[in-house]
């Protein structure tokens, strides 16, 4: 019942929260570089305009 749905609501909370940690961590290095966050800016505006585009359409 409820208590199985807070514990597993804690625990993907840490999971979660320590993989993007870790993530982070690995990550550091390649966006230490200007051009991988020009990459990744593009890749967030290419989903804005999908969602976007969605939203209108349907």
């Amino acid at each position: 019942g409820r208590w199985w749905f807070t514990a597993g609501a804690i625990g993907a909370s840490v999971a979660w929260f320590t993989a993007l940690g870790h993530g982070a961590r690995l990550l550091a290095p390649l966006f230490a570089r200007p051009a991988t966050w020009r990459v990744l800016d593009v890749v967030i505006a290419l989903v804005m305009f999908a969602i976007a585009a969605t939203l209108v359409v349907g």
